[in-house]
């Protein structure tokens, strides 16, 4: 049977964590291999570890370096043949190991398995419907190269096989804060196939303390610097990854303009987003943009 091994790093989550936790361990896949990375939490977390410590491959609960390094020190412990990292404010969905497993089968040199996954907004009980992944371009792909929209493939819905992972490196790079996935994900897919699948797998948790949703600007930063960390020499290549730094840093600026409450500040971060792309100056939803936080005592949509 086909083990598949899951790593959740975790960092003084403890309301979200024993969803987490039991969203692996109530799979009806057998073959499973839960490790727990915590990174010395001062919650309730510890609690929940030892509440589960029976039931999980591995735990510890000491000061790391962060996210990165935490999934790492769990990837090195991973015996399975699908290996992946769970955030521990998402959680799977029932029948994903079975399908995972499944596919796996009927594609065995896959480097790995995406399926659909559903956003959860705070403050709702249901999640929103699901999002199917998708892949506009034949793989194996240079994912660095854009164009915008050729991929929707979210982490909480992704599972690799050991095989691609130990082929491209089995760790994250550490130093990054928001895009490790991001970065791994281009790796296996640049040597890889990837095989979708339309079933829903995972839900990703969108709420204030989130990174994704805190730190918008680092976010769209380090995004960019994605794409640069793959240039190549090669001159037409890395004019379109260079493109792409931009539209990343442009779409970073423009979410901010949303979210923040300070109309100076919303409009330089619009003005900021078409100096790095000034094709945004051609849609009508950035003039859209400008009019919402122009418009008299209207609070700025977050």
């Amino acid at each position: 049977m086909t083990r598949i091994s899951i790593v959740i790093p975790s960092f003084n989550q403890g309301h979200y964590l024993e969803q987490a936790i039991q969203s692996v361990l109530a799979q009806e896949h057998a073959d499973k291999e839960l490790i727990v990375i915590d990174g010395g939490s001062i919650d309730d977390s510890l609690s929940i570890l030892r509440k589960y410590d029976s039931s999980l491959a591995y735990w510890e609960s000491e000061r790391d370096r962060g996210q990165a390094h935490a999934i790492n020190k769990g990837f090195a412990r991973c015996t399975g043949d699908i290996i992946t990292f769970l955030s521990s404010d998402d959680y799977y969905l029932p029948g994903a190991f079975g399908d995972v497993a499944d596919t796996l089968r009927h594609n065995p040199t896959a480097g790995a398995i995406v399926g659909a996954f559903s956003f959860l907004d705070a403050g709702r009980a249901q999640s929103n419907e699901p999002i199917q992944p998708f892949l506009g371009v034949p793989s194996p792909a240079d994912l660095s190269l854009g164009p915008p929209g050729v991929y929707r493939l979210h982490q909480a819905a992704t599972f690799y096989t050991r095989h691609a992972l130990d082929s491209v490196g089995r760790s994250v790079r550490e130093e990054m804060k928001y895009v490790m996935d991001r970065e791994l994900l281009y790796r296996v897919c640049h040597s890889f196939t990837l095989t979708l699948s339309q079933q829903t797998y995972g839900v990703f948790r969108r709420h204030p303390e989130s990174k994704s949703a805190a730190d918008i600007l680092p976010f769209a930063r380090e995004f960019a610097e994605l794409y640069l960390l793959h240039l190549s020499g090669d001159s037409k290549q890395d004019a379109l990854r260079k493109r792409m730094a931009r539209y990343r840093l442009a779409r970073g600026y423009v979410k901010y303009a949303y979210a923040v409450h300070s109309v100076p500040r919303a409009a330089g971060a619009l003005i900021r987003a078409a100096m790095q792309e000034p094709l945004s100056l051609g849609q009508k939803r950035y003039w859209k943009y400008w009019g919402d936080i122009a418009l008299p005592r209207r609070p700025i949509a977050r």
